[in-house]
């Protein structure tokens, strides 16, 4: 098992489980890619930039998160991390630009390829160190997005570190563990055998002219598959299956891919043939013991407001400026890649942007919004938990049903620091965040809103790429998905909830996080609870 040195590894520990795992609070979750996607997008919109598809905003924009990730990430040696900053720097001045194949852009090509292979294990070494330089909530952060971008899937990681910490034999160090992933993440994609079964057949089709795919199996064998694979073929209702060869990092992450490449066969089919074919959700995967579930709707987009409004059905009295937006949001829980994109910067531009302006300000007013719901999520969530633990603060939340009251009760008793410690290191972690956000909240909300501003604007690019260049396999689009998904349903449930109990337009409610967090100042945990308004 991992034999943590200090709570600085505990933390770090606690928040790639959170990361890692399925269903996180938006608040909780990873936000931001890693540096060496980062570079990876800057050269693709360099590209973009010079076929017409996007502007010279969206590539400085792509330009500055780069610079602002690689600054004083040890995963990069300095000398080059120095060499990356001054070729970024230098190619997003005024009157200059990152010319697609041009030095410049060579240079970054050439020490990107240079990076990923002991990217990690720079990020153990720094760990290791008897007093580490780089916070606990950066050092999950780095490492938790390297290694989802690599295309590790979430839950392989997730079960990869849980065994680490409780079953493995051999003692390791946090450290240690890191440098073992470092080893793993260098070795190539492995070839998966996955089978995901229909409830109904496919003869229908293929009396219309429909070929059927080459893999296609029969009822009967994709029974005898199962069989011979160690699966159980109990309450399994198929009539047939598809068998495909994937190259992944792990098997879950095949088992995704295999479903997305089902998902886009069916809905050729559905354009096409004007039939509707729904594979069962659930993936096997050869060499594996259990199968997994591939449920689409999965991407943590949630807008509660519109169910404690009781506008899920709404007949009459439509709101001409939310509900439209709402509809243009679905597609980002459910639907393609493109589509998800495409859906969910045009619900944000419906909202937030103004004639005459450019579009990407949408992303930044949003960031402020989100930034404003920051510290009362994580609050609200932490009243929770300490109501759980007993004593004086257990006391006072008995009595509170409202979250805004319940979340002041939280801030002001870790304010005064009398917040009691909760046993999980997650939540622990979370007192240490909201301390030092009630500390210096004007700096760190600061932080939160850059983080969140990138994202959305990321969000942006990719939609530009995909609408503007018909490119459905950009480098960083599924890791826009992951990322953006829950932080837009959190930005627009405060914009539904604002406008169907304030009746605030959503530029006034931006106006209003504009000035929460240009006057916010420590010493005040109810304002910070408050940023959006009571």
């Amino acid at each position: 098992m991992i034999n943590f040195v200090n709570n600085y590894e505990r933390h770090v520990a606690a928040r790639l489980l959170e990361f890692f795992g399925p269903a996180l609070h938006w608040n909780r979750s990873l936000w931001s890619i890693g540096t060496s996607l980062a570079l990876r997008e800057v050269l693709e919109a360099s590209e973009a930039h010079r076929a017409g598809i996007l502007g010279p905003e969206s590539l400085q924009a792509a330009i500055s998160t780069s610079t602002r990730l690689i600054a004083r990430d040890p995963g990069i040696p300095e000398v080059q991390r120095e060499l990356l900053q001054k070729t970024l720097t230098s190619a997003s001045g005024s009157k200059s630009t990152l010319r697609f194949e041009g030095l410049e852009y060579c240079v970054i090509q050439q020490l990107h390829s240079e990076i990923d292979q002991l990217y990690l294990g720079r990020w153990a070494d720094a760990i290791s160190q008897p007093k580490p330089i780089y916070g606990p909530e950066r050092t999950a952060r780095a490492v938790a997005s390297h290694l989802l971008d690599q295309g590790f899937s979430g839950g392989f990681l997730h079960r990869w570190l849980t065994y680490q910490m409780k079953h493995q034999k051999l003692p390791l160090s946090l450290a240690d563990a890191l440098r073992d992933l470092s080893a793993r993440s260098q070795e190539p994609p492995k070839q998966f055998d996955v089978l995901i079964v229909f409830p109904s057949r496919l003869e229908s089709a293929a009396k219309k002219g429909f070929t059927v795919p080459r893999r296609w199996m029969e009822a009967p064998q994709v029974s005898e598959w199962l069989r011979s694979n160690g699966f159980s073929t109990k309450g399994v209702k198929q009539l047939g299956g598809l068998l495909l060869s994937v190259t992944e990092k792990d098997p879950e992450a095949a088992a995704e891919a295999a479903a997305e490449l089902v998902n886009v066969f069916a809905a050729r089919v559905l354009v096409s043939l004007k039939k509707e074919i729904r594979p069962i959700p659930t993936a096997w995967v050869a060499g594996t013991k259990e199968p997994f579930k591939v449920n689409r709707q999965s991407r943590g987009v949630h807008v509660g407001a519109i169910h404690r409004e009781n506008r899920v059905w709404v007949e009459s009295e439509v709101d001409e400026i939310v509900d439209p937006a709402v509809e243009l949001l679905a597609p980002l829980q459910s639907s393609s890649p493109s589509a998800a994109v495409a859906g969910g910067w045009a619900a944000i531009e419906a909202l937030l942007s103004e004639p005459d302006s450019s579009r990407a300000t949408a992303a930044d007013r949003m960031a402020m919004i989100v930034a404003c719901s920051f510290p009362r999520a994580e609050f609200t969530m932490l009243s929770y938990v300490g109501e759980q633990l007993g004593g004086p603060v257990a006391d006072r939340l008995a009595n509170e049903k409202e979250n805004r009251d319940r979340a002041i009760i939280v801030a002001e008793a870790i304010a005064s620091g009398q917040f009691p410690d909760p046993p999980s290191w997650a939540n622990s972690a979370a007192v240490a965040r909201m301390t030092s956000v009630l500390a210096n909240p004007q700096a760190k909300l600061a932080d939160i809103q850059t983080y969140a501003s990138d994202t959305f604007r990321r969000l942006y690019r990719q939609r530009n790429l995909v609408l503007h260049g018909g490119r459905t396999s950009a480098v960083a689009l599924r890791a826009c998905l992951r990322t953006v998904a829950p932080l837009v349903g959190a930005g627009i449930d405060r914009v539904v909830h604002a406008r169907y109990v304030d009746q605030l337009r959503p530029l006034e409610l931006a106006a209003r996080a504009k000035i929460g967090l240009g006057t916010i100042g420590p010493g005040a945990p109810a304002a910070c609870v408050d940023l959006l308004g009571k």
